[in-house]
């Protein structure tokens, strides 16, 4: 029995020598202390509160042959991962997803990265980079924010270190090969010494039998550039012309996307600056949202970030429309660690709900809506 027991540890630490896993998690937590709603007859007037835990999350990676396998994996409300092979350096092979970040994203600091870590919680509204913000419009209009929602096969091409080559091709949602191709995403990724620039491909089906499944293809140009204590990012995105399912198979011409962000940064200060547009379409539609975030360091590990912006619809006929927003915060502890968070959500939507019959009811929105949030996040 102890030699069984002495060999099983011998090839348990030889195992671990052989594919080193390292393990890592994060759990972060929201509660709105207070909040409420003004400015409709229809307001509720109670104060209420709330809270959420916005992850649990356990993640690990290794590697093994020397670095030409490895794999990762994530456990947040269901599994995710992906496994790859790279026989030379010029090339990765890679089959899985990475739970939903995203492969390829050229945002910068317009997205994800505007809040950082404090997009993850409650404390602010991070929908504005992808969704559900309170403009009508949003910066992955204009900047391609990456995709890994979803299992697929991934090519990684680079022939030189200035040079690289995406590729993914979306094998998991089965059906026909060409139209798989349809959907793949390309991309060439150029690293010079004056900034980032990518051109990026987003394949789709370009029709569906339904207004909700139009699917165009885009294309995506990015820069990105330091300059001293200096950031820029600049996007534009073109959306291939479509098909109305809903009018005999109409072609649509898609508005076009642009945008702007700056990050300026010292030790005691900082802001950020973003704003994106559409123009053009059909509709004739231009959409603006434009955000602004100072920041200020209070002392050790302590951050004071006073987050505002306003979204505009001007239609080609009618009345423009407007929704804002103002979210000071506070923020003890470390950026990229654990940290507490306590902030004040004050915000307008731009629109009013959604017409069952005509799509996006332009009516003004004058429902206003607060809330008191505090958060705790942990890694480890």
């Amino acid at each position: 029995m102890k030699k069984l027991i002495v060999l099983s540890v011998v090839f348990a630490l030889v195992a671990v020598a052989a594919f080193a896993v390292d393990l890592g998690g994060t759990v972060i937590g929201t509660v709105d202390l207070f909040q409420g709603e003004s400015g409709t007859d229809d307001a509720s007037s109670d104060i209420t509160g709330g809270g959420s835990m916005n992850r649990i999350r356990i993640d690990g990676g290794g590697e093994a042959g020397d670095g030409k396998f490895g794999g990762y994996f994530r456990w947040d409300g269901g599994l995710s991962g992906n496994a790859w092979w790279k026989p030379i350096d010029q090339l990765k092979l890679m089959v899985g997803s990475n739970g939903g970040d995203g492969f390829y994203g050229k945002e910068g600091n317009t997205g994800w990265m505007f809040y950082q870590t404090v997009s993850d919680t409650g404390v602010v509204s991070p929908g504005n980079c992808w969704g559900g913000g309170y403009g009508t419009v949003v910066f992955r209009d204009a900047f391609f924010g990456g995709d890994g929602g979803g299992d697929a096969l991934r090519l990684e091409i680079t022939p030189m270190d200035i040079l690289g080559i995406n590729i993914q091709l979306p094998y998991f949602d089965g059906g026909k090969a060409e139209d798989i191709f349809k959907k793949a995403i390309a991309q060439i990724d150029l690293k010079l010494d004056f900034g980032n620039i990518a051109l990026t491909y987003r394949g789709g089906m370009n029709d569906g039998e339904h207004v909700w499944e139009w699917d165009p293809s885009k294309i995506y140009i990015y820069y990105g550039g330091s300059f001293g204590d200096l950031a820029l990012d600049f996007g534009f995105c073109y959306t291939l012309g479509s098909k109305d399912p809903e009018h005999d198979d109409a072609a649509v011409a898609n508005p076009m996307g642009v945008g702007l962000g700056l990050k300026f940064a010292t030790d005691a200060f900082g802001v950020k600056f973003r704003v994106v547009a559409t123009l053009g379409g059909d509709d004739k539609t231009t959409m603006i949202t434009t955000d602004i975030m100072p920041y200020f360091s209070l002392g050790d590990n302590i951050t004071a970030f006073v987050s505002a912006g306003i979204g505009m619809l001007i239609p080609d006929e009618g009345d423009q429309l407007m929704g804002w927003h103002f979210n000071p915060y506070v923020q003890i502890g470390e950026e990229w660690g654990a940290k507490f968070l306590v902030g004040v959500k004050v915000y307008q939507n731009t629109c009013g709900p959604r017409s069952d019959d005509d799509g996006w009811d332009y009516r003004e929105n004058k429902l206003m809506k607060w809330s008191v949030p505090i958060a705790v996040v942990v890694s480890f």
